[in-house]
């Protein structure tokens, strides 16, 4: 019975959509005005034990001024109880020390007054409203005592013993309330310690779950060294902002070409790893079993193939897709065929670097009104030449002396300086590089960058 009271007592004022950090808040506005009412009736009591019975009445009714807050708790309206309570429990000192003076020490109260604001409110500038309303009535009583005799006159022989009871009576009062204070803290303390460990639990399941992912991902994109190998020398600087990645690469032999491809999904992460798979079979698709090797038909067949996938009747818009660049290369002929969505490339001979852009349409969006249309460039290469795919990750990575991004002009110039050097060692400096520049900032996206040498 005693437990079921405390219980219905302690969760006065909340719901079941009441926010964690407010409960704390509110269950203390409850038990301060709780607290406020048992302290008045215990002075009225006192004054009944000793027979006078007039005098036991001022505290009784001061008691009745802190019920309001409580009912105004109850039916959630905590802003207005707070403001309310802290009113008028200046408001009940101010009343006691009218009617009996300062003889029992009644101005004592003004401290847990005082400190009532920076208790009930979380935010600083009512807190300070409150410490100035107290400091207002407590000058305001300086003044009234200077000035007016108490309207109630207690025999003498009362003002030590009641003077002592109130100065024990304000002590208890802060000692139950730090008791209060530091029992919800540990409460909280402790739940916040086991919410900590299962977040552990749950995180190490997560980043297994992910890295058992990541190995998935890489066994379907293929290794590094099955794309390298048709080349005399290259290098894949690949670098997932998380455990998975939404960039990937793909190689196929189809025909007479040699097909690459580099692409970046929408975002990154776990939803941008899952169009990875789905690209790279559908990329497997288009050109193994529709026997598509022209670079621009790709970029067609795999925008519609993503829309079909995507959509289904209650979705309007495709916002998912992918930027990427596709080649066909014939070694026989020593062409290159590219086509890009929302991608370029970088082709670096003896003449220099030219940069070959692709579309302006990504793949896989329905978010175009008007047609896409992916453009075809068909260039002669020689021995020596050497082609660069990329993601957008390297340029817009945040970082240097003013926290700015790479840019694309940085980018392209940072390609044509390391050119001269052997494939693995551009890696190695790109990698550099891009650590270089980061620094402390965190990972903007999915870095890809491929290089090739025909």
């Amino acid at each position: 019975m005693l437990r079921s009271l405390i219980d219905y007592t302690k969760n006065i004022g909340l719901t079941p959509e009441t926010e964690m950090f407010q409960i704390r808040n509110i269950r203390l506005l409850t038990y301060i005005c709780l607290t406020a009412i048992i302290t008045s009736i215990f002075y009225a009591l006192i004054f009944v034990l000793i027979g006078d019975w007039f005098s036991a009445l001022p505290p009784f009714l001061s008691a009745l001024l802190f019920i309001p807050s409580l009912f105004l708790n109850m039916f959630q309206k905590h802003a207005l109880a707070k403001y309310l309570l802290i009113i008028n429990v200046n408001l009940a000192v101010f009343g006691v020390i009218v009617l009996y003076g300062n003889d029992y020490s009644n101005d004592l109260f003004y401290i847990g007054t005082g400190m009532l604001g920076a208790i009930v409110f979380r935010e600083t500038r009512d807190s300070i409203a409150s410490f100035i309303l107290a400091l207002i009535f407590y000058l305001l009583s300086v003044w009234y005592t200077f000035y007016n005799v108490p309207l109630l006159k207690p025999s003498e022989s009362y003002i030590f013993p009641l003077g002592v009871i109130g100065l024990m009576s304000v002590a208890l009062i802060a000692y139950v309330f730090i008791i209060y204070i530091r029992t919800e803290s540990n409460d909280y303390e402790k739940k916040i310690l086991e919410s900590f460990d299962k977040l552990e639990e749950q995180k190490k399941y997560i980043l297994g779950s992910l890295q058992y992912a990541s190995n998935i991902q890489k066994a379907i994109i293929g290794t590094k060294e099955h794309l390298l190998n048709g080349f005399s020398d290259g290098f894949i600087f690949f670098k997932p902002k998380d455990i998975v990645s939404g960039d990937f690469y793909w190689y196929g032999e189809a025909q007479e070409f040699e097909i690459i491809a580099a692409a970046d999904c929408t975002g990154h992460g776990v939803p941008a790893a899952l169009l990875t798979i789905m690209g790279h079979d559908l990329l497997n698709e288009i050109v193994f079993k529709e026997n598509i090797t022209n670079p621009k038909d790709i970029l067609y067949r795999l925008d519609q193939k993503i829309i079909e996938k995507l959509s289904n009747e209650n979705v309007l818009e495709i916002q998912e897709g992918m930027d990427l660049s596709i080649l066909a290369i014939n070694k026989s002929q020593k062409t290159i065929h590219f086509s890009g969505a929302k991608s370029s490339i970088f082709v670096v001979n003896n003449s220099g670097l030219e940069t070959i852009k692709g579309s302006r349409f990504p793949v896989g969006s329905s978010h175009y009104t008007e047609g896409k249309l992916y453009t075809s460039h068909l260039f002669d290469y020689n021995t020596g030449d050497k082609i660069y795919l990329f993601s957008d990750g390297f340029q817009d990575q945040f970082g240097g002396p003013m926290g700015k991004k790479f840019m694309r002009k940085k980018f392209r110039e940072l390609i044509f300086e390391i050119n001269q050097f052997s494939m693995p060692k551009q890696k190695e400096i790109l990698n550099e590089k891009f650590s270089n520049w980061q620094k402390s900032e965190e990972q903007t996206d999915d870095v890809l960058v491929i290089g090739i040498m025909m």
